[in-house]
């Protein structure tokens, strides 16, 4: 069934499951994930286990974990023609401790999905209505939490999710890289994404996806090129941590001189 396969590749993939292998530290589900205490009491949870020098870290690294969730939905729509339920009623969100790092895991109460229709034209306007429900009515109301809760400036928050949306895109290209036709309908849904959702549906001034990537070379792999990150993600601000190399806040002399 498609669903089975769905949830098979959302887990393996993008770190959604519908049952949990371990016990969370603490996790957050329904009402309580826009609840700004039961989010502040989240991250500083958060907080304590990465080291960070305060919550704005915690607010900063959670979205880039939300970024799992956004590129699920951009794979599930371009992949399979078909978009699961990621309202926040069937979410929970939990704070799970592994062996030598800390990270956020998505669970999912059902597996059920809407499929596309067959009509490019109707599959257009389907494409432009579920991307709208999961930026304004799961996306947005998360950030805005984040923000309250943790004090970080909401387009901090959504500034973190082009950089997770470009690791996404550079996957599915080293994935399916014979595979033209899917190659080409990643790239028209993508479009939409940018240029087919309206500022309003984010809650911001202009959509926050809609940005310009700039490639840098790799200092250790000169054939290859690295994505600089859309804004910085607060490491530096983490105990023994300095900023990344791909940094938008350091310029060529400043990465000349980086050390990890």
């Amino acid at each position: 069934m498609m669903n089975d396969r769905i949830c098979e590749e959302l887990g393996k993939h993008f770190n959604l499951v519908q049952e949990l292998n371990d016990v969370p530290v603490t996790s957050l589900c329904g009402e309580s994930i826009v609840d700004p205490e039961a989010m502040r009491s989240f991250l500083s949870a958060y907080q304590q286990l990465i080291e960070g020098q305060d919550l704005a870290v915690a607010a900063a690294y959670f979205t880039s974990w939300f970024g799992d969730v956004a590129a699920a939905l951009q794979y599930t729509l371009s992949v399979h023609d078909a978009a699961p339920n990621f309202s926040l009623a069937n979410l929970s969100i939990h704070l799970m401790k592994e062996t030598g790092y800390t990270r956020i895991a998505f669970q999912l109460e059902k597996m059920n999905v809407i499929l596309a229709p067959k009509d490019s034209e109707e599959r257009t306007v389907w494409l432009e209505a579920e991307l709208r429900r999961f930026y304004s009515q799961t996306a947005r109301p998360l950030m805005e939490c984040l923000s309250q809760a943790s004090g970080l400036h909401v387009s901090m928050l959504w500034g973190q999710l082009p950089t997770a949306l470009q690791n996404y895109r550079e996957n599915i290209h080293n994935t399916y890289q014979d595979e033209e036709a899917l190659l080409r309908q990643f790239a028209a849904d993508e479009q939409v994404v940018q240029n087919g959702l309206e500022a309003d549906v984010f809650g911001l001034v202009k959509n926050p996806l809609r940005v310009r990537v700039r490639m840098i070379d790799h200092p250790l792999e000169p054939s290859k090129r690295l994505a600089i990150k859309n804004v910085c993600c607060l490491q530096y601000l983490r105990q023994g941590r300095s900023y990344c190399y791909t940094c938008p806040r350091l310029g060529k002399k400043e990465r000349a001189n980086w050390k990890p």
